[in-house]
């Protein structure tokens, strides 16, 4: 079997300011992880019509017969006739979906970019199209398994995994402060950041002194400071990577992870907080859907639905090296489960069933 990958959350080499592949995140997380852990041959490029059927071409330009398609984002006109055509001579399309971008809120970068309105050749009209005529749609939370189920009688709910051996387990003895920190595009965001206004100076005492990080700054983006409502002084900001180099990011004693209540939002997955959790970090979060799930599957980590929970618990975690050292081991011990090499085990069986 052979396997072609293509994503709209990847760089393309020729389009990219230094000629390099540049996954975004979500793409690596869904997809540009496993390519170590499949079993069958993989190619990832770019994908391209020829008379009957889909091919990927490939960074250095060679063009691959392929007999699955696994694509990810993609929502151009006229996609969904030709993957009709594709899967009329054999060839198996599945669409993986980590996003529900029918739900994006008007301040976040992405919403132009897909709207019917705004763009007329790649929208969220074209994308229902897509997934639609997919043989096969993968989704990464309950949310989008049941919205896509709507559009398509065969949905898989694929949960996201990390990879732990890829992260640094978090020393807590190595800060003489206390760091609270938020990784991520502040470009790409719902207001969420600004949920933590008016919470965060809380934790300032005449015995604890708080600073914050942010890792994923980039100086076109709004700054952190601005959004969380923190002094811009106390803020370290460290600059966006690529995803593979991610976990150098993670640098705080606790990690934060606020949504704000959106539809959007309710499609999250709980990424982030394996990421944290891989860290060795103590993590608060909102009280949505997938971050409530894992810690009731994990039986650790904390939510907040109101500013009084995000204030009680930074207060005990800021106050305590011990109790953050406690969490951060027992997260680190649990979110193995949730190894990468167990999604990639997950894929396999997929394409071992739908690609036959």
């Amino acid at each position: 079997m052979r396997v072609g990958i293509v994503s709209g959350d990847r760089i393309h080499p020729l389009k990219s300011p230094d000629g390099e592949e540049h996954w975004g995140g979500a793409g690596w997380v869904r997809l540009g992880q496993y390519l170590p852990h499949f079993n069958v041959e993989v190619f990832v490029g770019t994908l391209v019509w020829y008379y009957t059927e889909f091919k990927v071409v490939s960074d250095d330009g060679t063009r691959h017969d392929v007999d699955v398609i696994i694509m990810q984002r993609l929502m151009h006109d006229g996609l969904g006739g030709h993957i009709n055509k594709a899967k009329a001579v054999g060839q198996t399309i599945i669409n993986d979906v980590d996003d529900w971008y029918w739900g994006l809120d008007p301040n976040n970068m992405a919403y132009k970019a897909s709207h019917p309105k705004h763009n007329k050749q790649e929208n969220t009209n074209y994308y229902r199209e897509v997934i639609a005529a997919s043989s096969l749609v993968t989704t990464s939370t309950p949310f989008l398994y049941d919205k896509m189920s709507k559009w398509n009688k065969n949905v898989l709910l694929l949960p996201n995994t990390v990879d732990t051996n890829a992260f640094k387990k978090h020393d807590h003895t190595v800060n003489e402060d206390v760091v609270v920190g938020w990784v991520g595009s502040t470009a790409h965001r719902s207001g969420d950041l600004q949920q933590l206004r008016g919470i965060l100076t809380t934790t300032q005492t005449t015995t604890t002194h708080v600073s914050y990080l942010h890792g994923g700054h980039h100086d076109s983006s709004p700054s952190f400071a601005n959004e969380a409502g923190v002094p811009e002084h106390l803020v370290k900001t460290i600059p966006a990577c690529d995803p593979q180099d991610y976990p150098n990011l993670l640098q705080m004693d606790i990690g934060l992870a606020p949504l704000r209540d959106t539809p959007f939002n309710h499609a999250k997955s709980e990424i982030k907080l394996l990421e944290y959790s891989a860290s060795g970090i103590p993590w608060i979060a909102s009280a949505l859907p997938s971050y409530e799930s894992l810690r009731k599957e994990f039986g650790c980590g904390r939510t907040a639905s109101r500013p009084k929970d995000w204030i009680r618990h930074l207060k005990h975690l800021t106050a305590s090296r011990e109790l953050r050292q406690e969490e951060g081991d027992r997260l680190y011990e649990l979110v193995k489960a949730r190894d990468v090499a167990n999604g990639g085990k997950r894929w396999n069986e997929v394409l071992s069933q739908y690609g036959s």
